[in-house]
């Protein structure tokens, strides 16, 4: 049984991944169709009446909720799921998208950083040069040997900036959902998960956009609700819903490593299909980014107790 859920967990992760790579052939045209903050709106709200009946199945355990828990949901609702998407998605609009997908293998340093800090955990000295490179290898991803403050690469700087953002905001939420799963279900913090993004996004939406184009985006033969829906419910709900449950059977640094599907297939397609290639010096610092990543995430790089 516990060889069986050893494989499972991986497996889970891995199918994850793929299905949120599948996201760039509806994101890339949504964004030009639809401002961000009505984009994510509409895709927390379409999980979230998903949700619904478990979050009722599960009403008893609202009736346990502490103030530190009730700050890890919004934390994971506001932060990794609408801030972490708002900006991952922003950030298509000034630079390529590949490059923003390769930005997020970063994620791992900021899920590093609040272990050592919340859980002091301790890394060998290797680590942090490791580390460096790894930081390095990502500004040649986003900027080449160009100079980032230039003509079009200033766009890119900001994009760089935003998906930055979204680097903090999901690798972050791998320690809060950690945190959650000692006490919760996993379907339950799932289901928090798209109630608390939905509550901010309803609320940023309305700011940003008081008319939610409800008439457009729910007109079932349109070019927009499809495409939505199936964001939304593939690699949105399916994808986060697997890596809650692969999470449950799966150790962080292995987590880590197999993060490396989504970019890969991410640019594959980028690259493939929306012809947006990356020069050899950006394919290069993204082979050192994974490498460097692959060594940080490694379970030898703790320092022994």
């Amino acid at each position: 049984m516990t060889t069986a859920l050893t494989l499972w967990g991986p497996l889970l992760m891995a199918v994850c991944h793929l299905l949120r790579s599948s996201d760039l052939f509806f994101r890339v045209g949504a964004v030009k169709a639809l401002p961000v903050s009505l984009l994510i709106f509409w895709e927390h709200l379409f999980n979230l009446l998903v949700l619904v009946p478990a979050l009722w199945h599960h009403r008893r355990a609202y009736s346990l909720l502490t103030g530190r828990d009730v700050g890890l949901f919004v934390l994971v609702g506001w932060g990794a799921s609408a801030m972490g998407i708002l900006c991952f998605t922003q950030a298509f609009h000034f630079m390529n998208p590949a490059l923003v997908i390769l930005l997020q293998k970063l994620q791992p340093l900021v899920t590093i950083f609040l272990g050592m800090v919340l859980l002091k955990e301790r890394f060998r000295p290797s680590f942090y040069g490791w580390a460096a490179l790894a930081v390095t290898a990502s500004y040649f991803v986003s900027f080449s040997l160009t100079n980032p403050f230039s003509g079009e690469w200033s766009r890119v700087g900001t994009g760089t900036l935003l998906a930055l953002a979204a680097v903090f905001f999901w690798g972050s939420g791998t320690v809060w959902g950690k945190l959650l799963l000692t006490r919760y279900d996993k379907v339950f913090i799932l289901g928090n998960r798209f109630l608390f993004g939905t509550i901010f996004t309803l609320v940023l939406a309305s700011v940003l956009n008081p008319d939610l184009q409800a008439h457009l985006i729910l007109d079932v033969g349109g070019p927009l609700f499809g495409s939505i829906l199936y964001m939304a419910w593939v690699p949105g709900l399916l994808a986060t819903g697997l890596f809650y449950f692969g999470l449950v059977h799966v150790a962080a640094s292995v987590a880590s490593i197999l993060e490396l599907i989504f970019p890969l297939a991410s640019v594959l397609i980028m690259w493939g299909y929306f012809g947006q290639p990356l020069d050899a010096v950006q394919i290069g610092a993204a082979v050192v980014l994974f490498v460097s990543m692959a060594r940080i995430t490694a379970p030898d790089m703790r320092h022994p107790s």
